[in-house]
């Protein structure tokens, strides 16, 4: 009888001791912890979207590219300095040899334009004087009748002389080649109208 009064007496204080652990259990441990999480039921993984799987971050793989090697740029002018087909320096020396030839050659023309000149000078006298022709040329007409002709007509020549000089230092290379026109034009056009006063006669010849 007493054993059996026990036993009815301890079996409330036996489940409130297991309540008790149990609400102490809940405060302890947060329901969010994963432990707790254990304690649920699991959702099955095939009836989860992909897009909500968390996936680790990736490791952006190496570029397998390789950047193209680029050659160094080089222009036309670098290959000519690495290999010139002749020397780009000129001496002082060689400058000095070819502006004096250049000055030789614009003397000589200079003296044929001015001989040239005479030339032309003389035969518009001579058919003056001897066949009655008149000076057609306006510029020189007043100075037709006398010698002052062999003067006046020397200012064509001297022109040409100074214009080819200035265009033998042009800064302009075809220009520069090209400083002997003025004064061979000024032979060539004395010589011409030198011939051709040769030709004029009097007129009952």
């Amino acid at each position: 009888m007493i054993f059996a009064l026990a036993a009815l007496l301890m079996q409330p204080v036996t489940a409130a001791q297991g309540s008790f652990s149990a609400e102490k259990i809940a405060l302890i441990q947060p329901a969010d912890s994963p432990a707790s999480s254990f304690s649920g039921a699991f959702l099955p993984l095939s009836n989860v979207h992909p897009a909500m799987l968390v996936q680790p971050p990736e490791d952006p793989a190496p570029s397998a590219e390789v950047p193209p090697v680029v050659a160094p740029f080089r222009t036309t002018s670098a290959l000519i300095l690495e290999n010139p087909s002749k020397p780009f320096t000129v001496s002082v020396t060689e400058l000095r040899i070819e502006g004096r030839r250049h000055e030789r050659e614009w003397l000589s023309l200079g003296l044929a334009a001015h001989s040239a000149a005479t030339f032309d000078a003389w035969t518009t006298r001579h058919a003056i004087t001897t066949a009655g022709a008149q000076e057609q040329y306006p510029l020189l007409k007043p100075f037709a009748g006398n010698a002052s002709i062999y003067a006046a007509i020397q200012v064509g020549p001297a022109l040409m002389d100074y214009l080819g000089r200035k265009m033998m230092y042009s800064r302009h290379g075809w220009v520069r080649r090209m400083w002997w026109a003025p004064q061979s034009a000024s032979i060539v056009g004395s010589l011409f109208c030198g011939a051709h006063n040769l030709g004029v006669h009097p007129a009952g010849n």
